[in-house]
């Protein structure tokens, strides 16, 4: 079989092309820090990357949703602490005016129950994010309103109820919030509030006809909060598996997309050795007149 020189200078052309395609992959993942550029590199890879990616992301929606999940649950588990105080202070007043040496003062203790009964709606207004945390799914309207001559608090007549769930895994949801319904019995406390308020003013205050009732309306709200901080430590236990699974993730998709430096160093190097090589055993091989002519 003859070979002829235009065969050798295309073979000779065919394998500088290909070492030059080879140096200029090679320097453009040493730019990017990426092995593979565009899908046709490597499709399996690419593919692998592709399916990589969409799981981060959707990990990292549910790390979200876990952050804001314990954020509500958190302010919920405090605010329920927050009110808890304030019922304690009710009860104290209760205890000081069931003794005799107080009865002068029936009228201040109802002046400073009112008081009580102010503070204890706006902590049921309590927002977060700007949504209030006890109107169930009603999140956007004012749960409870004292009405203008002091005598009840109304409920928000779309509701106060509702659990609110944030997704955390497939098919996986936890609950955050504790409604005002649930959490604060609806408006059965501020009810027994204004009785005792009215009871303190006219001077008839018996605190056995109150204390039972308001000790189990103290015990429900202190169980309620206790529940809103077992979401918030849940919340906070799958964020932190989430962080982890998002590092492991990223480190994974490193592994199979980035440029080993060293390596591609290493290869670049090589590549240019051959190059220079080829381009010099070229030079010795080729006629002179037919590398002019490919010129």
């Amino acid at each position: 079989m003859r070979i002829t020189e235009g065969t050798i200078a295309g073979n000779y052309l065919y394998a500088v092309g290909r070492s030059r395609e080879r140096i200029v992959q090679l320097q453009t993942q040493l730019a990017s820090g990426k092995k593979i550029l565009k899908s046709s590199d490597d499709p399996q890879v690419a593919g692998s990357v592709m399916r990589l990616s969409e799981s981060l992301k959707q990990r990292q929606q549910f790390y979200n949703n876990a952050i804001e999940g314990q954020g509500v649950a958190d302010t919920t588990a405090m605010t329920l602490g927050q009110f808890s105080d304030v019922l304690i202070s009710v009860k104290d007043l209760m205890v000081r005016a069931s003794s005799t040496a107080y009865v002068a003062d029936m009228n201040t203790f109802g002046e400073r129950a009112d008081q009580y009964l102010s503070e204890l709606v706006d902590i049921a207004n309590t927002t977060f994010s700007g949504k209030y945390i006890f109107g169930g799914t009603h999140t956007t309207d004012q749960p409870f309103t004292l009405n203008s001559d002091r005598t009840a608090v109304i409920a928000n007549p779309d509701g106060i109820d509702g659990d609110i769930r944030y997704p955390l895994g497939e098919g996986i949801a936890q609950q955050a919030n504790i409604s005002g319904e649930e959490g604060l019995m609806g408006t059965a406390i501020f009810e027994l509030v204004i009785q005792i308020r009215d009871s303190l003013k006219t001077g008839d205050f018996k605190a056995t006809d109150f204390l039972p009732q308001f000790e189990d309306a103290m015990e429900h709200v202190l169980n309620k909060s206790s529940y809103a901080a077992s979401f918030a430590e849940h919340f906070q236990a799958v964020a932190d598996n989430l962080n982890e699974q998002e590092l492991q993730l990223k480190q994974y998709m490193s592994v199979i997309q980035d440029t080993d430096v060293a390596e591609a160093t290493m290869k670049l190097k090589h590549e240019e050795v051959m190059l220079d090589a080829a381009l010099n055993t070229g030079g010795r091989i080729i006629p002179k007149s037919l590398l002019d002519f490919l010129r």
